[in-house]
């Protein structure tokens, strides 16, 4: 999955201190590298696009677009990508149907970072990359 550089993220949240919160966390591993931050659906699709991420960390409520529909677009176009839901909410409904649209895992914000981390090393091996 990972390429020279390490696993690319993109973190996807419209709330800016969750967004520097995790990105801090996330660089702490020496194989992790955030290649970039979107705070609303239509930026994580154009970023999904330039950056080719690895994984996506994508949160339910980004306002306008619903992070369920933003996975589906990615997903659409770029299969390869390893999308990661992250949620305040601990909703089954929802964490099926974000796992309906493609994501490998779904977590509560309220889990640990080591939760998020582990979710990250088992997107395991991601086609092309």
């Amino acid at each position: 999955m990972a390429n020279n550089n390490g696993i690319k993220i993109l973190i996807v949240d419209d709330h800016k201190a969750i967004r520097e919160g995790l990105k801090v966390i996330l660089q702490l591993e020496p194989d992790f590298l955030v290649v970039g931050e979107a705070e609303d659906g239509k930026q994580a699709i154009n970023l999904a696009q330039t950056l080719t991420p690895d994984v996506i960390i994508m949160d339910i409520d980004l306002g306008e677009m619903h992070g369920i529909e933003v996975t589906e677009h990615i997903l659409s176009r770029q299969s390869d990508i390893c999308v990661i839901g992250f949620s305040m909410h601990s909703d089954q409904d929802l964490a099926r149907d974000m796992c309906k649209a493609g994501a490998k895992a779904y977590l509560s914000k309220n889990e640990s970072p080591e939760q998020l981390i582990l979710a990250i090393r088992n997107c395991g091996p991601i086609q092309g990359k």
